[in-house]
Parts: C-alpha cells; sequence; structure tokens
C-alpha cells in the first residue's frame, strides 16, 4: 500500500514544478483513500466501486458537495484528535456550511502556489484586496489563498465586514482582487477609477442566488466599466472550499482550466455516467491535492469538458443551494442594492 508520506511527496514535487502522471497517481490515491477514509470507501462500496475493480481515474466515484455538510462524517483520512483546522462553505445563517478539515496546508499552499505559476498568472504588484486577512476569517478557503499569494497587500474590508474605499488609490500595474459581490459591491458605491495599462482584476464567486443576480457577463462589463480594465484583463477563479486547486479563465476565454495534477469529468445529469465528448451535464473534478480527503468531487455546476483538465462552464444547477464565497460576502456587507 502505497503511504500518505510517499504520495505527498509526490504531489508537493509536482506542484512546485517537477512532472507527475495523473492517471497512475490518481488510482494510488483512491486506493489510499479507500484504505483509510471511512465514510468514503462505505460509500464506494454502495456503488460497487474499489480499488480492484477501478481501472482509470474515469472511474473513480465522485462524492457530491453536499456530503461536507453531513454532521459528524468525517470525509478525512486521519483521526479527529489530528484535525488541525478546517474550511467551511459560504451560505446564509439558515444554511448548513459544508466543513473541509485538513491537518496541514502544505498541499494547499503548493497547490495555489504552483497552481498560479503554472497557469502563468501575473506577479503580484500593488495588490488590493477587496477582502479581510486570515485572522478576520480563519475558515475562508479563498481569504487563506489571498494570503498565501501576497500576505502584505492592502486590505479593504476589515474584522467586521466594513468596507473601506478610503484607502484604495491603486496606481502602476496595480492588482484588484475579490469576489465577484464585494468587487460589484465597491461598484455601486464608488467613483469610476481607471487603472494604468497592465492593471488586472481577480474576480471569482458569482452572484446567482442573491438578491440581485449578474451573469458572468455582466460582471465582466460593469467591472471593466468601473475600474478602466479591459475584460480580457479580468480573470476568473473557478474554485471552491471542497478543492485545494483552483481553474481559471481570462475575460476573452471561454474555458476554464486547472494545473496538471487535476482532472475533469462531465457526467450525465440522468445516469451518473460519463457525458459524452461535448454533451453537458454535470461537473466532476478529481484534484490530488485533496489527498488527505476526498479527491473527487461533483459539483451542482454543468459544464462541457473540453480537455482532460479544461472545461466550459454553463451554469448552476436550479435546484442547488446557493453556493459560493460571494454569498459570505453578501451577508458581511449586506448586499447589493436592488
Amino acid at each position: 500500500m502505497t503511504t500518505s508520506g510517499s504520495l505527498k511527496a509526490v504531489a508537493l514535487k509536482w506542484m512546485r514544478g517537477g512532472t507527475g502522471d495523473f492517471p497512475k497517481t490518481a488510482l494510488e490515491v483512491f486506493a489510499y483513500q479507500f484504505s483509510r477514509n471511512a465514510p468514503y470507501r462505505r460509500y464506494c462500496e454502495a456503488l460497487g466501486k474499489t480499488p480492484e475493480t477501478v481501472g482509470s481515474w474515469l472511474e473513480i466515484p465522485a462524492v457530491p458537495t453536499d456530503v461536507f455538510k453531513l454532521p459528524d462524517v468525517g470525509l478525512r483520512c486521519f483521526p479527529e484528535s489530528e484535525v488541525s483546522g478546517f474550511f467551511l462553505t459560504s451560505g446564509t445563517t439558515r444554511e448548513v456550511k459544508g466543513k473541509h478539515e485538513w491537518r496541514d496546508l502544505e498541499l494547499y499552499e503548493a497547490a495555489v502556489r504552483g497552481g498560479w505559476k503554472e497557469r502563468g498568472l501575473p506577479e503580484m504588484e500593488k495588490p488590493w484586496f477587496f477582502s479581510q486577512r486570515v485572522a478576520d476569517a480563519p475558515h475562508s478557503s479563498l481569504v487563506r489563498m489571498f494570503g498565501i499569494l501576497d500576505e502584505g497587500g492592502e486590505r479593504l474590508i476589515d474584522g467586521e465586514g466594513r468596507m473601506d474605499l478610503g484607502k484604495f488609490s491603486p496606481k502602476g500595474e496595480s492588482a484588484v482582487l475579490g469576489t465577484s459581490l464585494a468587487l460589484l459591491r465597491a461598484c455601486e458605491v464608488m467613483e469610476p477609477v481607471r487603472l494604468d495599462d497592465g492593471a488586472w482584476i481577480f474576480e471569482t464567486g458569482g452572484s446567482k442566488g442573491l438578491r440581485k443576480s449578474f451573469s458572468p457577463e455582466d460582471v465582466r462589463a460593469k467591472l471593466s466599466a468601473r475600474f478602466g480594465v479591459p475584460e480580457g484583463r479580468i480573470l476568473n477563479e473557478y474554485g471552491m472550499t471542497e478543492l485545494f486547486s483552483q481553474f481559471y479563465k481570462w475575460g476573452d476565454e471561454e474555458t476554464h482550466t486547472g494545473p496538471p495534477w487535476t482532472g475533469v469529468r462531465v457526467v450525465d445529469v440522468v445516469t451518473g455516467e460519463l457525458a459524452p465528448r461535448g454533451e453537458a451535464g454535470y461537473l466532476e473534478i478529481i484534484d490530488l491535492a485533496n489527498l488527505e480527503s476526498v479527491m473527487a468531487i461533483r459539483t451542482q455546476d454543468f459544464a462541457v469538458a473540453v480537455g482532460e483538465r479544461e472545461f466550459r462552464l454553463l451554469g448552476r444547477d436550479a435546484e442547488a443551494v446557493a453556493r459560493g464565497c460571494s454569498r459570505g460576502v453578501e451577508d458581511v456587507l449586506g448586499g447589493l442594492s436592488p
């Protein structure tokens, strides 16, 4: 049996600039998680899937994101006594939040930095974060990600959720990062600015399911107009609490792409079987950075697979409960004006 330490070493080397074999490593991680994660093992056995019967990463059972919301399930490969922290999904105060527990964040940090570098994303120069600091939101995976990318950049939301636009004075090739909702909230109350050539915007989370919704196209248009940045310089991140790796798409691109230690599948919404190439279905993501929890996650989003780690996002299942980093920000900020 491949050990946790050896699998972690392989993943870390890969994320820090080395190479790897995704199909082979995915099956090794599946065998490890099957042996160490009791709830996941029971789930797989109920589906008739074991390391002996699964011969491809395309067959590894994916857990729906809602499973992370079940109390006392413990989707982890280590005992509760070794839990060092956890990330919580965003939601309303009445919603049950999903919990992703971790023993340490070494793989998460390596995936964030490695995925950013592998995608060739810009270096952080004069970053402005429409976000809190880690100390103010310790259970937010996005806030933690911002801290990994640049801990010293200016934060424009304090521990009480108050946005201070008086500090916002971008100069040069600034980077502006935040959830879609935080940035849209800023657009409602700030005067238009024109950032210099070379500036760019990072946005994530979407706005669907809130009191006022905007399509991705609307979000880009509003941000472009208010900040004076071409839409092609607006970066959208697709990520979630349940995943340690991220997928990215610039505003002039059609698809989100993940790092080479991730894989993408799309399954038929009725049968749960792999959808034929080019057809829409539920998006499933395999993330080897999720070594100590569950690497195969079924999202509540519709998509079309374009490549083994690339997809075209179509939208969210209308029956799903509103999800995303933006929902948490709306709760803090009081939401957008109707």
